[in-house]
């Protein structure tokens, strides 16, 4: 009861970090730039778990995820690597930043988000340090609050919310698995 794990995950994290940023292709420009915004601010009009708002994330993601295609429209080596190198030392900062917090272990770390347990005493502390990050990147946190996490690894976990809620992910994810996105 005195221990929580918390997740955050920056919410359609490169797309977010090109938009944020300004990045494009450089054959594409500032038209790319402009639609590709649209796409963003078309999704937040659509609930999470919808499928409008699920196929916008697709198509922001499709996106970035076709930079490194050779036979995308969109691929461009600088780009591609602008986007992740940046976004993953973002990340790193934070991480490095928490880890300074005491008590705090980090559990994980992904592309999009990190992991830690920490003593709930200190969570105004996690707050500071997060409010901080998300002005200074202009990223925005999404946060889930575990009381259990059973984890094989990043991608492969059961992770428990505080009202029983599973969440499971990878290889312990099912068909009629009804939790979280």
């Amino acid at each position: 009861a005195e221990w929580v794990i918390i997740d955050d995950d920056v919410g359609g994290y490169y797309p977010s970090v090109i938009i944020e940023y300004g990045l494009a292709p450089e054959h594409l420009g500032d038209k790319f730039r402009q639609e590709f915004r649209a796409i963003k601010e078309e999704r937040k009009l659509h609930p999470k778990g919808t499928p409008e708002n699920g196929a916008l994330k697709l198509a922001g993601n499709s996106v970035f995820g076709d930079s490194n295609n050779p036979y995308s429209i969109y691929r461009d080596a600088k780009f591609m690597l602008t986007t992740t190198i940046n976004g993953q030392m973002m990340l790193c900062m934070l991480a490095e930043k928490l880890m300074a917090i005491p008590t705090l272990s980090l559990i994980q770390a992904n592309t999009d988000g990190l992991t830690y347990f920490v003593h709930r005493s200190m969570i105004p502390e996690v707050n500071r340090v997060r409010d901080e990050w998300q002005r200074l990147t202009r990223m925005e946190l999404e946060q889930a609050i575990y009381s259990r996490m059973f984890i094989r690894d990043v991608n492969n976990y059961i992770a428990e919310n505080e009202s029983g809620k599973l969440k499971l992910k990878g290889a312990y994810w099912s068909p009629r698995d009804e939790s979280w996105n």
